[in-house]
């Protein structure tokens, strides 16, 4: 036990250090460096240790725990601060019980106390102790439910609240207004594109990509297991510097990315949701991987073949997928290399709308699950005010979800900014 704290003890302080610099007033990281210190108090070394296999493995969570410290009112009620706290505690009880000194001369293989349960061995070599295995990401059977309807209701109207963040998240003094704890976000420019008449910019709908894949976790087990893609995966086929072979294979390393960031094998995924962004025009290309099938989703009614309305695309898209599928051994690859794709006729495509076009795809990526058009529950009306209407409402409420979104990190920065805007006397 003494020397796998040792050997820990200059990265533990380094890292603690570190942490107080960067978040002075923070409560709780004062009180971890006091822990810490008090800890190895008595436990000195004369060489540098070397950082385990341990530290690299979980350096994102400690970074992760730093930046809940600092953005959640409610971290100290969170499981990573419980967690740790609670791995500090049991070492701290463990020291006051037996005694510093037989902590530090007693050697592992002597030691009569069991290890806690939540603390996770430092090194894999250690006799007696074996590295538990990582959770999944993905949520528990337990956490999912067919009752959780994650679609934005358009039927009922704007809430009081929804209306007070858009009116009130632009006076943010930080310039991320969406930031995640995997490193993605967008700047406050980029959601002020929410406001009716704007088009909407292509990294919003990289966002909403985002928003919807980690909701995927919530999905009922009977729920198809959507993918949704950035627009980085297609914008590939447009890199004109690249070679064919080089398009190919940024193509199918960014699809791979975006499968692996679900946690998610290939043969598990129903539907991949590829977002085209062309000639300012968004839609949507979804690959059915249970149904073998191509569809194209637009929101444009404009009645052209597909060759003279989207060119070569659906082909490379095609190819390129085709090439992937063959790649990973799926056993519907050479039902994919005989199938031609196709446009839902959508009886709510517009003519004469040339701004929307990111919300219906933005609509349609959280509604589509495969299947019959019947069983496409959109809830949009025909090409008509009333349309505009919802459109303008959708807007609101999107801008909403993704602020509010339970893993974007800047949401309780953003509320108490808005909620101080209308806590303003108006004259």
């Amino acid at each position: 036990m003494h020397d796998m704290i040792v050997q820990q003890k200059k990265v533990l302080e380094d890292k603690i250090n570190d942490g107080v610099k960067k978040y002075p007033k923070n409560q709780l990281v004062k009180e971890w460096k006091n822990n810490v210190n008090d800890l190895f108090n008595e436990v000195s070394t004369s060489e540098e240790p070397e950082q385990s296999q341990w530290w690299y493995d979980n350096e994102a969570e400690i970074e992760r725990t730093l930046i809940l410290a600092t953005s959640h009112k409610q971290f100290d009620n969170s499981p990573i601060a419980n967690c740790s706290i609670q791995m500090l505690k049991e070492y701290a009880d463990f020291v006051n019980r037996y005694g510093r000194k037989y902590f530090q001369t007693t050697p592992p293989s002597k030691m009569e106390m069991s290890t806690p349960f939540s603390v996770v061995p430092f090194n894999n070599e250690e006799k007696g102790f074996n590295r538990r295995g990582y959770r999944p990401r993905m949520k528990s059977e337990y956490m999912k439910s067919p009752y959780i309807i994650r679609a934005v209701n358009i039927t009922k109207g704007v809430p009081r609240q929804e209306k007070h963040v858009e009116n009130g998240y632009s006076l943010s003094r930080e310039s991320q207004i969406f930031h995640t704890l995997d490193g993605f976000s967008a700047e406050r420019f980029h959601m002020e594109s929410f406001f009716p008449t704007c088009g909407l910019f292509g990294h919003v709908i990289d966002c909403w990509s985002q928003v919807l894949n980690l909701d995927e976790r919530k999905r009922a087990p009977e729920s198809p297991l959507r993918v949704y893609c950035k627009t980085d995966v297609t914008n590939s086929y447009l890199e004109s510097d690249l070679t064919e072979s080089q398009r190919k294979d940024k193509f199918i390393e960014d699809l791979l990315l975006s499968i692996k960031d679900m946690d998610a094998r290939l043969r598990y995924v129903v539907l991949i949701f590829l977002i085209i962004v062309r000639s300012f025009h968004i839609f949507l290309f979804v690959i059915n991987l249970q149904h073998p099938e191509f569809v194209i989703i637009d929101d444009n009614k404009v009645d052209d073949h597909l060759d003279e309305r989207y060119g070569q695309l659906p082909q490379i898209i095609k190819k390129y997928t085709v090439d992937y599928l063959k790649s990973q051994n799926h056993p519907k690859t050479k039902i994919f290399s005989h199938m031609m794709s196709y446009r839902l006729e959508m009886p709510w495509r517009t003519i004469n709308n040339h701004i929307d076009c990111g919300v219906f795809t933005m609509r349609h990526m959280e509604t589509y699950m495969g299947g019959r058009m019947n069983e496409f529950k959109v809830m949009f009306k025909n090409e008509s005010s009333a349309q505009d209407d919802q459109l303008v409402k959708l807007r609101t409420k999107y801008l909403y979800k993704i602020i509010t979104h339970e893993y974007n990190v800047q949401k309780d920065y953003v509320l108490q900014k808005v909620d101080e805007f209308h806590k303003i006397p108006s004259r």
